[in-house]
């Protein structure tokens, strides 16, 4: 019989989960103060998160409707 018990799951998701839990907690504890939009002139030439993982990718424009 080399199979797991229903309760043995229970209990391995269980610590898994905290385990998960306080990692994430840790990783928050070092971040301090509050979410903003940088609105300073040197902020516009920053990369934004999509230009992070795709440096080839060029930032899109706005397409303006033509008359």
């Amino acid at each position: 019989m080399a199979t797991i018990s229903t309760m043995t799951r229970q209990i391995l998701g269980r610590r898994t989960l905290l385990a998960l839990s306080m990692a994430f907690a840790l990783v928050g504890c070092g971040q301090k103060g509050a979410l903003f939009i940088p609105t300073e002139p040197e902020a516009s030439e920053r990369a934004v998160f999509p230009q992070v993982l795709v440096p080839d990718r060029q930032p899109a424009t706005p397409s303006t409707p033509q008359p």
